[in-house]
């Protein structure tokens, strides 16, 4: 990937995602990474409270459990580049803990979503 890729290239190697799940079948975090990527979809088109759901996604492995093996892009028939993917939502995953919770387990920050009072 290119250090400096813009949103519309991101969004636009995520819509080649044909959600066929042969990526996940061969994670061994087992993560749902077409549920992760259309999460990834919807922060890239604007909506930045999505990146909760990252910690709500039904598969037993998020992607900030990832151990970048590389068996989703190997398995990937459309050769995308999953791991890179999945590497950026579990870094976002991670910044939004700890932006979220400091010593004692209070919140300190949380997006404004419809709603909802910051």
């Amino acid at each position: 990937m290119k250090m400096k890729e813009t949103r519309m290239e991101i969004t636009h190697r995520i819509r080649l995602c044909k959600a066929c799940g042969m990526c996940s079948k061969s994670c061994p975090a087992q993560i749902n990474i077409p549920e992760a990527l259309g999460i990834y979809k919807e922060y890239l088109a604007g909506d930045m409270g999505i990146l909760e759901k990252l910690d709500e996604m039904e598969s037993p492995g998020k992607p900030v459990d990832c151990i970048e093996c590389g068996a989703c892009s190997a398995n990937c028939p459309d050769g995308m580049d999953v791991k890179e993917l999945v590497r950026e939502l579990a870094m976002m995953q991670s910044c939004r803990r700890l932006m979220l919770s400091r010593p004692g387990g209070q919140e300190i920050w949380r997006p404004a979503a419809a709603g909802r009072e910051v």
